[in-house]
C-alpha cells in the first residue's frame, strides 16, 4: 500500500512531506501567543524589557488595546471590535474550508465516519475560533483575522488554478 501511495504521489507530483509544513508553523504560532500573553499581563519576555512591554501593551487598534481580552470586562467598543474580528475570522475560516478546501479534497472511497468528519470540520473550526477569540488578547484575534483572510485568497488561487486531481474542483475546472 505504501509503495502504491508513493507511486500515486509521484505521478501527481504530491509532496511526500504531508502535513509537516503545517506542523512547522506551530512553534511560531505558540511563540506569538506567548509574547502576546506576556505583554497582556505586563511581564517581560525574552529581549523585551518592561519598558518595551509597557509600550507594546499600550498599542491599540481603533482605540482598543491589543492586549485587551473580552474575558477581562471589556467596554462596549472593545467588545464590538474584538467580537466583530472574532466573528469575521470565524466566518472567513468557515468559508475557506467549506467552499474552497472541501471541493478541492478527494472524498471518494473514504469511510463514512471520515467523510462525515470532513464535512463537519468547517463548522468545528469556526466555532473553535469563536470560543478562543473570547479569551485571547485582541492582537491575536486581529492576527487570526488577517491570517484567515490571506489563507482565503491563497486557497482560492489553489482551488481555481491548481485543483487536486480527481477533486470536484478539478472536475468543475475541466467542464468550464
Amino acid at each position: 500500500m505504501r509503495a502504491e501511495q508513493r507511486e500515486i504521489q509521484s505521478e501527481h507530483r504530491v509532496s511526500t512531506l504531508g502535513c509537516l509544513p503545517m506542523l512547522l508553523q506551530l512553534p511560531v504560532l505558540y511563540a506569538l501567543y506567548r509574547v502576546l500573553s506576556q505583554v497582556a499581563s505586563g511581564q517581560a519576555i525574552g529581549a523585551m524589557d518592561l519598558a518595551l512591554v509597557a509600550s507594546a501593551g499600550s498599542a491599540s487598534l481603533l482605540g482598543v488595546g491589543l492586549a485587551q481580552r473580552l474575558s477581562q470586562g471589556a467596554t462596549l467598543q472593545e467588545t464590538l471590535l474584538i467580537g466583530g474580528l472574532g466573528l469575521a475570522a470565524a466566518a472567513i475560516s468557515y468559508a475557506t474550508q467549506r467552499w474552497l478546501v472541501l471541493p478541492n479534497t478527494v472524498l471518494d472511497g473514504l469511510p463514512e465516519p471520515m467523510l462525515h468528519a470532513q464535512q463537519v470540520m468547517p463548522l468545528a473550526a469556526a466555532i473553535g475560533v469563536l470560543v478562543a477569540a473570547a479569551t485571547v488578547p485582541a492582537g491575536l484575534v486581529f492576527y487570526w483575522f488577517t491570517s484567515n483572510l490571506w489563507t482565503l485568497g491563497q486557497q482560492a488561487v489553489i482551488t481555481r488554478w491548481f485543483p487536486t486531481p480527481g477533486s470536484p474542483a478539478q472536475l468543475r475546472r475541466q467542464s468550464a
